[in-house]
């Protein structure tokens, strides 16, 4: 980690950031530290080039603890330990006590498997470092995004990353980082946003199947090391054959072993189904495209450019499928102007 370069509290100012939410190709799924957000197998993520999070960071020398609106709604006390979490790290670091006034504006839908908490996460990290005068590296605001949401992480290097699962207690080995730019592949990314928030979040139903709720969580953790290699075999290929081998089977266990779990963790809803018997359906007919899906009902798609259209509207005529969001592979998080929030 490089060393934070801190300005006096007298130099603290309003910083705004833009980070992507991001879908994982290969899964995060199960943490060997939940405090610290430490995943049990690396994993592997594209960054969506427009849907994500502003957040801007006001510090106030007259405020009494952080506060913070997300889509103009006080955040839950949940939430606000969260994010509090990263704010003290960002005050360890600048030798601050100063509190700050929060706000964030989310592209995504909250709790629809969407990763609404990663792009905010991220924005935070930036935005907060900015603001309290330190100068850190990707790997170091990775870091610090962690902290907040374990998904976080892959939303700061942005384009295809990769999370290190990392060895070390203290997690200072388990960072993301760029595999390649956002103009390397150019993926069409379809989301078939499926109604409803869900019951469980990402956080609980780690916890659940962590504790020893499922037979098959060391079999699918397993599985995730295997995934990483085979995935970026594909990725080196751009091959779609060969993703969508490793993306839709990643997905599909994590589900698995969510379902076996006691009590069972269920996120789909029948539209979920229908998208992905219509995914398959089109790439038999010779559309290169392949479906992967968080902890949530929505489905994500990938395809290649020239069959965006065909896939979208195909995807759009599913019963359940409330609308259907297109977008690119995009950049990372990054310091914006407070005007553009």
């Amino acid at each position: 980690m490089n060393s934070p370069t801190p300005r006096p509290s007298t130099e603290l100012r309003r910083a705004s950031a833009f980070a992507p939410s991001n879908i994982a190709l290969t899964k995060y799924w199960g943490k060997r530290d939940s405090t610290l957000n430490l995943p049990l197998a690396s994993s592997i993520s594209v960054a969506l080039a427009d849907l994500g999070s502003y957040t801007v960071v006001q510090p106030a020398a007259d405020l009494d603890s952080d506060v913070m609106l997300v889509d103009d709604q006080d955040l839950d006390p949940a939430g606000m330990v969260k994010v509090r979490r990263v704010l003290d790290e960002i005050r360890k670091l600048s030798n601050s006590q100063v509190f700050s006034g929060l706000r964030s504006v989310n592209t995504v839908p909250a709790a629809r498997g969407l990763a609404s908490s990663a792009s905010a996460f991220a924005a935070l990290a930036v935005a907060a470092a900015h603001a309290y005068g330190l100068e850190l590296d990707g790997p170091a605001l990775s870091r610090l995004a962690r902290t907040g949401s374990g998904s976080a992480s892959r939303s700061v290097p942005g384009g295809i990353a990769i999370w290190h699962a990392g060895q070390q207690p203290d997690g200072a080995d388990s960072y993301a980082e760029q595999l390649y730019p956002a103009d390397y592949w150019p993926l069409r990314v379809l989301v078939a946003r499926i109604g409803g928030r869900k019951k469980i979040s990402s956080t609980e139903g780690m916890r659940l199947q962590g504790g020893g709720g499922s037979p098959y969580q060391h079999a699918w953790i397993e599985q995730c090391h295997r995934d990483v290699a085979l995935c970026q075999e594909a990725l080196a290929l751009r091959s779609m054959r060969r993703l969508a081998e490793v993306v839709e089977g990643n997905a599909l266990a994590m589900h698995a072993s969510m379902l076996a779990n006691r009590p069972p963790i269920i996120y789909w809803q029948p539209a979920t189904l229908a998208v992905i018997d219509a995914v398959r359906q089109l790439r038999a007919e010779g559309c290169d495209c392949c479906f992967t899906i968080d902890a949530g009902a929505s489905v994500v798609v990938l395809c290649e450019a020239q069959d965006a259209r065909v896939v979208a509207q195909s995807l759009a005529e599913i019963e359940g499928v409330e609308e259907v969001l297109q977008t690119r592979v995009g950049p990372g998080a990054r310091l914006v102007d407070s005007r553009g929030e």
